[in-house]
């Protein structure tokens, strides 16, 4: 039945290379509305330039998405991991640049530092050299967070928002938390994050794989691409799991990387298409394996 409830916008700040990252808020954000939206009456809104922003002459580029984008917002996430950004005019980049106005305005600013190994050749060091100065600035000003995979980047954001989430609620009025019941709990909610965040990789495993398999000319070299992605998002979850009380879910998960490893050495051979169709028939399989996840972790 309807409802009435707040919208919160939280932007999401970064330069060009956080591309993983720029992914995985919205899912995260998504999951924090399924576990909590009913209950606390509140939406978060995930705002990016790519899909908020229109087009609109008259000022600098970074003024208009200031104008469209970063005063209709409420909550700033921003992340950072070998570039600080181009330079605006104004700030270092847009992203310093948009961290700036939320700060000047006193609203919540979340900011996260990659350690995730990167090749060295792909640095461009004066960018490196520039976001170094910049994050030593900002650890003299307040708290930032470091992480060394996106999975552990998804945990430390889904634990901040949980804390910032309800001074927002305060903020207009509302209780975080008005009837709390045992379903509410702390491992619940997390437990339905996690779902839905798995769900939403297997949609996008699933739609990829199912595209490429059915493209021509046939071949595999952009199935095992995709597969290579499956298996760093399989491992970022699979370092989530703390224990899962006997459930198999970690054997299915590291079951899951095994096999797509060895698809990943799955060679072609003139056989009148046989090997080919392994490939695909495997990987079919894998896919059916991964969708047992959702049903272990059960209605919460």
């Amino acid at each position: 039945m309807p409802q009435q409830g707040l919208i919160f916008r939280i932007l999401v700040a970064s330069p060009s290379d956080c591309y993983q990252e720029r992914k995985a808020v919205p899912e995260i954000i998504y999951s924090w509305n399924a576990a909590n939206s009913l209950r606390s009456a509140a939406i978060l809104e995930p705002v990016l330039w790519e899909t908020h922003a229109t087009p609109a002459m008259g000022d600098r580029p970074q003024a208009l998405i200031n104008k469209q984008l970063v005063q209709q917002c409420d909550v700033l996430i921003g992340v950072f991991w070998t570039r600080l950004g181009t330079y605006t005019g104004v700030a270092e980049s847009g992203t310093v640049e948009e961290i700036e106005e939320f700060r000047k305005d006193g609203k919540p600013v979340l900011l996260y530092f990659s350690s995730v190994p990167v090749v060295p050749e792909s640095i461009d060091h004066g960018q490196y050299q520039k976001l170094i100065a910049y994050k030593k600035t900002l650890q003299d000003q307040g708290i930032v967070f470091s992480y060394d995979s996106v999975g552990a980047f998804r945990e430390v954001l889904q634990r901040n928002l949980a804390s910032t989430i309800p001074d927002l609620l305060a903020a207009h009025g509302k209780p975080s938390d008005p009837s709390p019941t045992p379903e509410e709990r702390d491992e619940i909610k997390e437990i339905r994050m996690f779902k839905s965040q798995f769900e939403s990789f297997l949609r996008r495993f699933e739609a990829d794989w199912a595209a490429e398999r059915d493209t021509e000319p046939p071949g595999i070299d952009d199935g095992k691409d995709i597969l290579r992605t499956a298996s760093s998002e399989i491992l970022d979850f699979k370092s989530q799991v703390v224990e899962d009380a006997g459930s198999g879910m970690t054997e299915i998960l590291q079951d899951a990387l095994k096999r797509l490893r060895e698809l990943g050495r799955h060679e072609l051979y003139l056989d009148g298409g046989v090997s080919y169709d392994e490939f695909w028939d495997k990987g079919n399989k894998v896919l059916e394996s991964l969708k047992k996840i959702p049903e272990v972790l059960g209605e919460t």
